[in-house]
């Protein structure tokens, strides 16, 4: 039995150090001086559309159909 509230505590212990580690690396990565444009909306022309909306769709499909396959 001790072993396994032994086990919890070390992948708790390790889950926030790594948490902790990625926020003050991402935060040490944001520059401070640099002007920020301002945000402008996503022009939708083709290869926008395609880039945005067909590619993630078709890779979904795949991935699903794949999923499928190996479960039969």
């Amino acid at each position: 039995m001790k072993s396994t509230k032994l086990h919890y505590y070390i992948r708790k212990t390790g889950a926030l150090f790594f948490s902790l580690l990625f926020f003050f690396s991402t935060n040490a990565q944001a520059p401070s001086g640099v002007p920020y444009g301002d945000p402008e909306p996503v022009e939708w022309d083709l290869f926008n559309i395609i880039l945005l909306i067909a590619i993630p769709v078709i890779i979904l499909i795949f991935y699903f159909k794949r999923k499928r396959n190996k479960k039969k």
